[in-house]
């Protein structure tokens, strides 16, 4: 999305601001500006009336998968930085030190991944933040988006950003994971529902232990029925 926006400001002659979270809320959002915030904290100054937004979600089962895989080979400078926590050793070193599937994944679950899926469903923040998301965002699944050939979900989004959708579509279609030039580097998979073959039957308990409100409060699950559809072993 940060390409996707990037692209369209650069052919609407819009600014583009990729927002660090120690500066959300520090000052007032100006017109014929879009904004991007990787963690959705838009606080305080941007509840305007003139101000609308977008989010996306994932189901949190597969950020916890594409998170251990991304991190077990990433060249990201703060995973492999040694923290006394991890008894000097990186992030990543814990990580690729684990062995299994299960091990891996619930290393992240309890770790990166928590913090992600936490803000996901609006656990962090202030009711302020809350407030502003629920009244002046549109939500939108990564699972829509990743198949979204025909630009549907896509068109919803420009409609709600009040965007010329002919001139944006094309480049969502650019920059997708269906187009041509998407970036590889970060991508492993883009399918939806890698959980199902990948979570044990245990290791689903274990998840939703921790983690089944945000499967609700996300619209992915509506209770924990889903552990019997994973396998009893790997």
């Amino acid at each position: 999305m940060r390409d996707v926006f990037t692209a369209i400001a650069a052919r609407l002659g819009l600014d583009f601001v990729n927002t660090p979270s120690s500066a959300i809320g520090t000052a007032a959002p100006q017109r014929g500006m879009i904004y991007f915030q990787r963690d959705c904290r838009f606080l305080d100054a941007f509840d305007r009336d003139d101000v609308r937004g977008f989010r996306i979600v994932r189901d949190p089962r597969d950020i916890v998968i594409s998170g251990a895989h991304y991190h077990m080979k990433s060249a990201e400078p703060w995973l492999h930085v040694k923290k006394d926590c991890f008894g000097d050793r990186s992030y990543q070193e814990m990580i690729n030190s684990l062995a299994g599937q299960d091990e891996r994944y619930r290393f992240e679950m309890n770790n990166f991944s928590r913090g992600t899926i936490r803000s996901m469903a609006i656990a962090r923040g202030n009711r302020a933040m809350r407030d502003l998301i629920e009244r002046r965002f549109l939500t939108v699944r990564y699972e829509d988006l990743i198949e979204d050939v025909e630009a549907t979900t896509f068109r919803s989004i420009c409609t709600h950003l009040d965007l010329p959708f002919d001139i944006c579509a094309p480049i969502l279609v650019e920059n997708s994971l269906f187009g041509q030039s998407v970036r590889k580097d970060h991508v492993r998979s883009g399918k939806k529902e890698q959980w199902t073959g990948a979570f044990t039957r245990d290791f689903a308990r274990e998840f939703a232990d921790a983690h089944q409100p945000a499967l609700e409060k996300l619209g992915y699950e509506k209770n924990r029925d889903w552990i019997e559809r994973c396998p009893d072993k790997a």
